[in-house]
């Protein structure tokens, strides 16, 4: 037998446990992680505080989370608060809660001995669910042949969707139901029996297409139906906090303007990340509050907050305080986003602690190019508006399809 490789020689049973028992314990560092601690921490925490679960604010999908959420305390690892956790005998205090398994002696100095060996964990590991994450660029399209008088693209991708499941067509509505659906989809408003009756009374083959062309051409009916959309999309509020201190501004003109005249939707989205005038600037601006406000609701954090939500479909509100454990977004992601808008240096606070670490101006996406820092704030926003408008990137045309 050998003892931990240092013998070269075949000894003795008694001498082997004899040495063994002189030596240290296995150090925490030696611990398998993915067959010791991965298991206890699935069986015993996961059901609360792994996935998209992380009751108590306390997230186990990774060791960064552990650090972050203070439950750990590396200094002085056995006085840690999880570990409090699992050894109380107090039925309102232990871990697991009642009506759970306790965890077995062993299974506590593992965990005791994990956390003296600072926490180890196997790069990529996480408890959270793998993700899918389209990428970035649009996919080219192969449009499948035309089926009969199915031309229509849309149509020719359903078709053959249909054709590889087994799906039949459904009936076309009705007249009177496309008439109801669309004049409520562009307009907001129902038609009026006369003009309902109108179009049923018509027989021409294209009477739908001049349907949807005639409401289209009703540029204020159709401005005055989406500024809803749009005033809830943009956070364009008509009263209430932040008006108080003349810290927040209507975009409401410029909105029903940019409706009217049919903006393009790139130019639209541009001219609110990197406003030209005041008439569109209140969207970036944000809240300016009244008194202490807590780091992640400064308006540098707004900006980065509500451009990723409208134009990139991303949720920067956990990220702005600490690593999200519902997605990949990191503190430092949101913080370099807010540094585009900000004009002073910005502290990245983590739990609103700050942290030392100044933010520096970058996007959520630097393959498709990058923000130089050494700009100006305008010029910094000009740059970040083209960035995000640009073809290559899907995500903001996905982003306002989907919605």
């Amino acid at each position: 037998m050998f003892c931990r490789g240092f013998w070269t020689r075949p000894i003795s049973a008694a001498a082997y446990l004899a040495l063994c028992w002189l030596l240290p314990a296995a150090s925490a560092q030696e611990l398998d992680f993915a067959h010791q601690v991965v298991p206890i921490l699935r069986t015993h925490c996961s059901e609360c505080h792994a996935g998209r679960e992380a009751q108590g604010g306390f997230s186990i999908n990774g060791r960064d989370l552990w650090l972050e959420s203070g439950h750990v305390d590396l200094q002085a690892p056995m006085q840690s608060y999880v570990l409090e956790r699992v050894r109380s005998t107090d039925s309102q205090l232990r871990m697991p809660p009642e009506g759970h398994p306790r965890l077995k002696p062993e299974e506590i100095r593992i965990l005791e001995r994990w956390i003296e060996g600072q926490l180890s964990w196997e790069p990529g590991f996480s408890f959270g669910p793998a993700r899918y994450s389209a990428p970035l660029r649009l996919a080219k399209i192969q449009l499948p042949e035309p089926v009969g008088r199915r031309q229509h693209p849309l149509d020719r991708l359903v078709e053959e969707y249909f054709t590889q499941n087994d799906v039949t067509w459904p009936e076309p509505i009705s007249d009177a139901e496309f008439m109801r659906r669309v004049s409520l989809d562009l307009v907001g408003l129902l038609p009026t029996p006369e003009t309902l009756q109108t179009f049923l009374d018509d027989r021409q083959s294209g009477k739908r297409t001049q349907l949807i062309d005639r409401l289209l051409s009703e540029q204020t009916s159709y401005a005055e139906h989406w500024l809803t959309f749009y005033n809830d999309l943009l956070r364009n509020d008509y009263s209430g906090t932040g008006f108080i201190t003349g810290g927040r501004r209507q975009i409401s003109g410029w909105l029903y303007a940019a409706l009217v005249d049919n903006v393009p939707f790139d130019q639209f989205a541009q001219q609110l990340i990197a406003p030209s005038g005041a008439d569109s600037q209140g969207f970036g601006d944000g809240i300016r509050w009244r008194g202490e406000v807590s780091a992640g609701q400064s308006v540098e954090i707004q900006f980065a907050q509500s451009v990723s939500q409208a134009f990139l479909g991303i949720n920067l509100k956990c990220a702005s305080c600490h690593d999200s454990f519902v997605d990949d977004w990191k503190l430092a992601d949101a913080y370099n986003f807010a540094a585009i808008y900000a004009e002073r240096p910005l502290e990245l606070h983590r739990c609103d602690k700050p942290t030392g670490e100044l933010a520096q101006a970058g996007w959520l996406f630097p393959e498709l190019g990058q923000i130089d820092a050494s700009l100006t704030r305008q010029q910094r926003l000009q740059q970040l508006a083209t960035l995000i408008t640009q073809p290559d990137n899907g995500r903001f045309s996905r982003t306002i399809v989907n919605r």
